[in-house]
């Protein structure tokens, strides 16, 4: 059973336990069927997540950019120029920015469809070129906000380059017909 609310209250009893009080929004069901059970509990930060028709729009617009480029490019170039551009870098779990080593080159690496990567260094190690690339998250995992920041940076290029969009009216109606869900 998944719901969404708010803590409202916390304190520690005599016997050094916790008790949290939630206040949820939607109808408890059968919950009380599980009252004095030993449970499995996870709170996790609401956010909402972003609507599948805001990821299908910035493959629209990654496609028709990519046509007006001279050549052409591939669709995973695009999509690596627009995410290294206006979208969301992958971190290691203690912040820090999660950097890619490999012998790969950047005509290669670049029309791959994943992982999403843009070159920050080039060295040479023991007579051959090493590449070092900054990773970044594929759309999909994308909240409503960086989808939003991506979506908007798509737009300008597209703008740029004469390519027709929807009105900010339109863009902002998509963006906010998302299905509220939490990242559990």
């Amino acid at each position: 059973m998944d719901y969404t609310g708010t803590i409202k209250d916390m304190y520690r009893g005599m016997d050094g336990k916790f008790t949290i009080s939630l206040s949820i929004e939607e109808e408890p069901g059968d919950i009380e069927a599980l009252t004095d059970k030993r449970l499995k509990i996870r709170i996790t930060e609401y956010k909402l997540k972003r609507s599948l028709n805001a990821n299908n729009y910035f493959h629209h617009l990654a496609d028709k950019l990519r046509m007006r480029m001279h050549p052409p490019m591939s669709m995973a170039q695009m999509k690596n120029h627009l995410i290294a551009d206006y979208g969301q870098v992958m971190y290691l779990e203690d912040g820090v920015p999660l950097i890619y080593k490999t012998n790969a080159p950047p005509e290669y690496v670049y029309n791959l469809e994943e992982p999403h990567l843009l070159l920050v260094k080039t060295t040479e190690e023991n007579g051959k070129e090493v590449y070092f690339y900054r990773m970044y998250r594929g759309s999909h995992t994308y909240n409503t906000a960086e989808m939003s920041k991506l979506i908007d940076g798509t737009v300008e290029e597209c703008k740029a380059q004469g390519i027709e969009t929807m009105t900010p009216a339109e863009l902002e109606r998509m963006l906010s017909a998302w299905q509220p869900k939490s990242e559990i």
